[in-house]
């Protein structure tokens, strides 16, 4: 691989953290559309220069909407049959993903 992606990849995965935290803060606070636009620049940062997102920031947004996913405030979280399972409640989408007792 070129020194440059390289650099570009590296250059895009500390962006995509902070902008991970951003959307984090400006959900909290209730601006969640802003905190949806920080979503969306983060995926598309990351599909741009081939960054895979880990698993513990995945869990944080919609797929489908891109809204920011905060137990409570815009997602519902429940535990059902060894899964948690995640509800936006901004377009109804579920996440489901296993876990170990």
């Amino acid at each position: 691989m070129d020194w440059r992606r390289k650099k570009a990849r590296k250059i895009a995965w500390e962006r995509i953290q902070i902008l991970f935290q951003l959307a984090l803060e400006e959900g909290r606070k209730g601006n969640l559309e802003r905190a949806r636009r920080y979503v969306e620049h983060m995926r598309n940062l990351s599909q741009k220069y081939k960054v895979r997102l880990p698993k513990e920031i995945k869990m944080y947004f919609c797929k489908k909407c891109n809204s920011i996913l905060i137990p409570g405030k815009t997602s519902q979280v429940r535990l059902k049959k060894k899964k948690i399972v995640i509800k936006c409640l901004n377009c109804g989408n579920y996440k489901r993903y296993p876990y170990k007792r």
